[in-house]
Protein backbone atom coordinates (compact mmCIF):
# COMPACT_ATOMS: atom_id res chain seq x y z
CA UNK A 1 0.00 0.00 0.00
CA UNK A 2 1.15 3.65 -1.08
CA UNK A 3 2.45 5.52 1.74
CA UNK A 4 -0.02 8.57 1.95
CA UNK A 5 1.52 11.80 1.23
CA UNK A 6 1.56 14.72 3.48
CA UNK A 7 -1.20 16.42 2.32
CA UNK A 8 -3.60 13.54 2.72
CA UNK A 9 -2.24 12.82 5.77
CA UNK A 10 -2.86 16.28 6.94
CA UNK A 11 -6.54 15.65 5.81
CA UNK A 12 -6.51 12.01 7.56
CA UNK A 13 -4.82 14.09 10.92
CA UNK A 14 -8.32 16.73 10.70
CA UNK A 15 -10.44 14.11 10.50
CA UNK A 16 -9.25 11.79 13.37
CA UNK A 17 -8.62 14.42 15.64
CA UNK A 18 -12.36 16.17 14.93
CA UNK A 19 -13.45 12.32 15.77
CA UNK A 20 -11.40 11.86 18.71
CA UNK A 21 -12.88 15.57 20.49
CA UNK A 22 -16.31 14.09 20.41
CA UNK A 23 -17.40 16.51 18.09
CA UNK A 24 -15.74 19.70 20.19
CA UNK A 25 -13.22 20.32 17.35
CA UNK A 26 -10.93 23.25 18.11
CA UNK A 27 -9.47 25.19 15.79
CA UNK A 28 -6.10 23.74 14.58
CA UNK A 29 -2.76 25.66 13.01
CA UNK A 30 -2.95 25.83 9.38
CA UNK A 31 -2.16 23.14 6.67
CA UNK A 32 1.45 24.68 6.75
CA UNK A 33 3.78 22.80 8.73
CA UNK A 34 6.29 23.11 6.19
CA UNK A 35 6.57 26.92 6.43
CA UNK A 36 7.66 25.77 10.38
CA UNK A 37 11.07 23.86 8.80
CA UNK A 38 14.23 25.27 10.83
CA UNK A 39 16.29 27.20 8.73
CA UNK A 40 19.20 24.51 8.24
CA UNK A 41 19.48 21.71 11.48
CA UNK A 42 22.25 22.68 13.83
CA UNK A 43 22.90 19.27 14.71
CA UNK A 44 25.69 18.35 17.37
CA UNK A 45 25.64 14.85 15.48
CA UNK A 46 24.63 13.48 11.98
CA UNK A 47 21.21 12.73 11.88
CA UNK A 48 20.06 9.10 12.50
CA UNK A 49 16.73 7.34 10.84
CA UNK A 50 14.67 5.16 12.71
CA UNK A 51 11.51 4.09 13.15
CA UNK A 52 8.66 4.95 15.39
CA UNK A 53 6.85 2.38 16.05
CA UNK A 54 4.62 3.41 19.19
CA UNK A 55 3.53 7.43 19.40
CA UNK A 56 3.07 7.60 23.07
CA UNK A 57 1.83 11.16 23.29
CA UNK A 58 2.09 14.43 21.55
CA UNK A 59 5.81 14.61 21.73
CA UNK A 60 7.59 11.30 22.69
CA UNK A 61 8.22 8.39 20.45
CA UNK A 62 9.09 4.84 21.04
CA UNK A 63 11.93 3.60 18.44
CA UNK A 64 11.59 0.15 16.73
CA UNK A 65 14.84 -0.45 18.52
CA UNK A 66 13.34 -0.55 22.24
CA UNK A 67 14.57 3.17 22.80
CA UNK A 68 12.39 6.54 23.58
CA UNK A 69 12.84 9.93 21.89
CA UNK A 70 11.68 12.81 23.13
CA UNK A 71 10.78 15.54 20.43
CA UNK A 72 13.37 18.35 22.27
CA UNK A 73 11.99 21.64 23.35
CA UNK A 74 8.18 21.33 23.54
CA UNK A 75 5.75 20.28 25.84
CA UNK A 76 2.70 18.81 24.32
CA UNK A 77 -0.67 18.73 26.98
CA UNK A 78 -0.66 16.24 29.00
CA UNK A 79 -3.88 15.28 31.68
CA UNK A 80 -1.44 15.31 35.05
CA UNK A 81 -1.48 19.30 34.00
CA UNK A 82 -5.02 19.44 34.80
CA UNK A 83 -5.94 16.61 36.76
CA UNK A 84 -9.58 15.36 35.78
CA UNK A 85 -10.33 18.09 33.19
CA UNK A 86 -12.00 16.96 30.40
CA UNK A 87 -10.94 19.44 28.20
CA UNK A 88 -6.81 18.62 29.00
CA UNK A 89 -7.90 15.08 28.25
CA UNK A 90 -9.33 15.93 24.69
CA UNK A 91 -6.11 18.21 24.26
CA UNK A 92 -3.56 15.19 25.22
CA UNK A 93 -5.82 13.04 22.77
CA UNK A 94 -5.70 15.08 19.73
CA UNK A 95 -1.75 16.26 19.88
CA UNK A 96 -1.11 11.98 20.42
CA UNK A 97 -3.38 11.84 17.32
CA UNK A 98 -1.53 14.68 15.38
CA UNK A 99 2.07 13.22 16.16
CA UNK A 100 0.36 9.90 14.77
CA UNK A 101 -0.64 11.72 11.53
CA UNK A 102 3.27 13.29 11.02
CA UNK A 103 4.82 10.21 11.40
CA UNK A 104 2.63 7.72 9.87
CA UNK A 105 4.32 4.65 9.21
CA UNK A 106 7.37 6.23 7.69
CA UNK A 107 11.32 6.43 9.09
CA UNK A 108 11.51 9.28 11.10
CA UNK A 109 14.71 11.18 11.18
CA UNK A 110 16.17 12.24 14.49
CA UNK A 111 19.46 15.17 15.45
CA UNK A 112 20.27 14.73 18.62
CA UNK A 113 20.19 18.14 20.72
CA UNK A 114 23.76 19.11 22.93
CA UNK A 115 22.12 16.63 26.13
CA UNK A 116 21.28 13.68 23.58
CA UNK A 117 19.41 11.95 26.75
CA UNK A 118 17.00 13.39 29.26
CA UNK A 119 16.50 11.82 32.94
CA UNK A 120 14.56 8.91 32.41
CA UNK A 121 17.17 7.60 29.23
CA UNK A 122 14.82 9.16 26.16
CA UNK A 123 16.92 10.61 23.27
CA UNK A 124 16.78 14.19 23.29
CA UNK A 125 16.74 15.16 19.57
CA UNK A 126 14.85 17.56 16.51
CA UNK A 127 12.87 14.76 14.38
CA UNK A 128 11.34 14.75 11.01
CA UNK A 129 9.08 12.59 9.27
CA UNK A 130 9.84 10.33 5.78
CA UNK A 131 8.41 14.09 4.53
CA UNK A 132 10.88 16.16 5.57
CA UNK A 133 8.81 18.23 8.11
CA UNK A 134 9.77 19.30 11.39
CA UNK A 135 7.46 17.52 13.34
CA UNK A 136 8.38 20.39 16.97
CA UNK A 137 7.14 23.09 13.81
CA UNK A 138 4.20 20.81 13.20
CA UNK A 139 2.89 20.43 16.77
CA UNK A 140 3.85 23.81 17.57
CA UNK A 141 1.51 25.15 14.54
CA UNK A 142 -0.96 23.25 15.60
CA UNK A 143 -1.85 24.44 19.32
CA UNK A 144 -0.81 20.92 19.74
CA UNK A 145 2.32 22.13 22.09
CA UNK A 146 4.38 24.22 23.28
CA UNK A 147 8.14 25.76 24.09
CA UNK A 148 9.89 24.28 26.65
CA UNK A 149 13.41 24.44 26.10
CA UNK A 150 16.66 24.24 28.76
CA UNK A 151 19.65 25.98 29.31
CA UNK A 152 21.45 22.49 27.21
CA UNK A 153 18.81 21.88 24.60
CA UNK A 154 18.21 25.08 22.95
CA UNK A 155 18.44 24.51 18.99
CA UNK A 156 16.04 26.51 16.91
CA UNK A 157 14.09 27.35 20.11
CA UNK A 158 13.83 31.01 18.64
CA UNK A 159 12.01 29.31 15.12
CA UNK A 160 9.88 27.67 17.53
CA UNK A 161 8.80 30.56 19.46
CA UNK A 162 8.18 32.40 16.14
CA UNK A 163 5.43 29.38 15.29
CA UNK A 164 4.22 29.74 19.07
CA UNK A 165 3.26 33.02 18.60
CA UNK A 166 1.16 32.83 15.43
CA UNK A 167 -0.36 29.60 17.04
CA UNK A 168 -1.46 31.50 20.40
CA UNK A 169 -2.57 34.38 18.59
CA UNK A 170 -4.96 32.25 16.48
CA UNK A 171 -5.99 30.27 19.39
CA UNK A 172 -5.44 27.09 17.92
CA UNK A 173 -5.26 24.36 20.09
CA UNK A 174 -3.49 24.63 24.17
CA UNK A 175 -3.99 28.06 23.77
CA UNK A 176 -7.38 27.98 24.35
CA UNK A 177 -7.12 26.16 27.45
CA UNK A 178 -6.79 28.17 30.47
CA UNK A 179 -3.43 26.09 31.80
CA UNK A 180 -1.84 27.73 29.03
CA UNK A 181 -2.57 30.92 29.21
CA UNK A 182 0.02 34.03 29.41
CA UNK A 183 -0.44 35.48 33.05
CA UNK A 184 0.48 38.66 33.96
CA UNK A 185 3.47 39.58 35.46
CA UNK A 186 2.12 41.54 37.74
CA UNK A 187 -0.47 39.46 39.38
CA UNK A 188 -0.64 39.67 42.87
CA UNK A 189 -1.79 36.22 42.88
CA UNK A 190 0.50 34.63 40.63
CA UNK A 191 1.89 32.67 43.31
CA UNK A 192 -0.86 30.30 43.44
CA UNK A 193 0.97 28.58 40.39
CA UNK A 194 4.26 27.77 42.49
CA UNK A 195 5.56 24.44 41.09
CA UNK A 196 3.96 24.55 37.45
CA UNK A 197 5.37 25.80 33.87
CA UNK A 198 4.06 29.25 33.02
CA UNK A 199 4.39 31.92 30.34
CA UNK A 200 4.05 35.54 32.00
CA UNK A 201 4.02 39.26 30.04
CA UNK A 202 4.70 42.86 31.52
CA UNK A 203 6.64 45.75 31.93
CA UNK A 204 9.50 45.46 33.54
CA UNK A 205 9.47 47.52 36.61
CA UNK A 206 13.53 47.70 37.28
CA UNK A 207 16.59 45.52 36.36
CA UNK A 208 19.59 45.30 37.69
CA UNK A 209 22.89 42.78 38.67
CA UNK A 210 23.49 42.40 42.36
CA UNK A 211 26.86 40.29 43.68
CA UNK A 212 26.39 38.71 40.45
CA UNK A 213 23.22 37.69 40.15
CA UNK A 214 20.75 39.38 37.79
CA UNK A 215 16.87 40.35 39.19
CA UNK A 216 14.26 41.47 36.93
CA UNK A 217 11.25 42.90 38.55
CA UNK A 218 7.97 43.73 37.60
CA UNK A 219 6.82 45.64 40.60
CA UNK A 220 8.18 47.27 43.78
CA UNK A 221 7.63 44.55 46.49
CA UNK A 222 9.62 41.35 45.90
CA UNK A 223 7.10 39.69 48.16
CA UNK A 224 4.70 40.01 46.16
CA UNK A 225 5.93 41.05 42.75
CA UNK A 226 7.48 38.07 40.26
CA UNK A 227 11.44 38.12 39.90
CA UNK A 228 13.40 36.48 37.17
CA UNK A 229 16.42 35.71 38.61
CA UNK A 230 19.81 34.92 36.09
CA UNK A 231 22.76 33.31 38.05
CA UNK A 232 25.79 35.10 36.63
CA UNK A 233 24.37 37.03 33.95
CA UNK A 234 27.94 38.40 33.15
CA UNK A 235 29.65 35.32 32.80
CA UNK A 236 26.51 33.59 30.70
CA UNK A 237 25.37 35.95 28.94
CA UNK A 238 21.31 34.58 28.33
CA UNK A 239 19.67 37.76 27.45
CA UNK A 240 21.36 37.64 24.02
CA UNK A 241 18.57 40.23 23.30
CA UNK A 242 20.71 43.18 21.43
CA UNK A 243 21.26 45.05 24.23
CA UNK A 244 24.19 46.57 26.17
CA UNK A 245 26.61 44.50 28.03
CA UNK A 246 24.96 41.78 30.37
CA UNK A 247 26.18 42.73 33.41
CA UNK A 248 24.03 46.01 33.16
CA UNK A 249 20.07 45.43 33.03
CA UNK A 250 19.07 48.71 33.54
CA UNK A 251 18.59 48.59 30.01
CA UNK A 252 15.38 46.28 30.29
CA UNK A 253 13.42 49.01 32.64
CA UNK A 254 10.34 49.59 31.54
CA UNK A 255 10.77 47.33 28.58
CA UNK A 256 7.64 44.73 27.85
CA UNK A 257 9.09 41.17 27.76
CA UNK A 258 7.20 37.35 27.63
CA UNK A 259 9.11 34.89 30.03
CA UNK A 260 8.78 31.71 30.77
CA UNK A 261 9.82 28.93 33.08
CA UNK A 262 9.31 26.91 36.18
CA UNK A 263 7.31 29.60 38.77
CA UNK A 264 9.11 29.00 42.45
CA UNK A 265 8.37 30.93 45.50
CA UNK A 266 11.37 32.95 46.93
CA UNK A 267 9.92 35.54 49.46
CA UNK A 268 7.60 36.18 46.50
CA UNK A 269 7.23 34.36 42.52
CA UNK A 270 9.95 33.99 41.07
CA UNK A 271 11.44 32.24 37.52
CA UNK A 272 14.89 31.39 37.33
CA UNK A 273 16.30 32.18 33.71
CA UNK A 274 18.98 29.62 32.29
CA UNK A 275 18.81 30.58 28.91
CA UNK A 276 17.82 33.80 26.37
CA UNK A 277 15.28 32.02 24.52
CA UNK A 278 13.21 31.73 28.20
CA UNK A 279 12.53 35.86 27.34
CA UNK A 280 10.93 37.71 24.35
CA UNK A 281 11.71 41.21 24.02
CA UNK A 282 8.19 42.38 22.74
CA UNK A 283 9.23 45.47 21.66
CA UNK A 284 12.48 47.13 20.23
Amino acid sequence: MEEPSYTSRRSLLNLIIGLGLGGSLLPFGPAAATEAQPPGPNEVCPPETGRAVTVIDGDTLQLADGGWARLAGIEAPKRRLAPGDAAMAELERAATAALKAYVGSGPVTLCNDAMAHDRYGRRLAQAFNADGIWLQGGQISMGMARVHGDGQNRSHLRDLLGVENQARAARYGIWQHPAFAVRAADDPKLGRLAGSFQIVEGRVFAAATVDRTGFINFGADRHTDLTLVLKNPGENPVLDLGGPAMMDLSWLTAKPIRARGWLDLHDGPSIDISHAEQIELLET
